[in-house]
């Protein structure tokens, strides 16, 4: 067999947008795989054209097998990390109006995902559930 990515947009508006990130890791960890992209989503005005240019990151829920880290990043010439995630859990961050990208040089508006943990004869799996809110800058 081989890894397998699937990634689920479950809602996907001009302002919100929802994904669904479930991944199956049987012979290697996941190297940096883009999880979400402004610019393949309906657009943030009323024709639809006029694309976001990153997000920002309400909610995350998610469930890591044990032995399993994955890795957030905004997209960038130099990633810049997110957040680890471990184990199961729930973060929103609704207190503050969410993460948002501060990627330096280069950012593109993506998140990356990447593991660290997979060990020979090993199948891992790990479901990311991400709540997005989509801006201009």
């Amino acid at each position: 067999m081989a890894n397998s990515t699937n990634i689920q947009v479950i809602s996907d508006g001009p302002r919100n947008t929802i994904i669904k990130v479930v991944g199956t890791l049987d012979t290697s960890d996941l190297a940096d795989t883009v999880i979400a992209n402004p610019a393949t989503l309906t657009g943030i005005d009323i024709s639809g054209a006029q694309k976001a240019a990153t997000f920002r990151i309400q909610k995350l829920s998610y469930n890591v097998e044990d032995g399993l880290v994955v890795n957030l990043f905004w997209q960038a010439s130099t990633n810049k990390l997110i957040e680890a995630l471990a184990g199961r859990g729930n973060m929103e961050f609704k207190d503050f109006s969410g993460l948002t990208n501060d990627a330096g040089a280069g950012k593109t508006g993506a998140i990356v995902a990447n593991t660290q943990g997979w060990a020979a004869s090993q199948t891992l799996t790990f479901t990311i559930v991400m709540h997005l809110l989509k801006q201009e800058r």
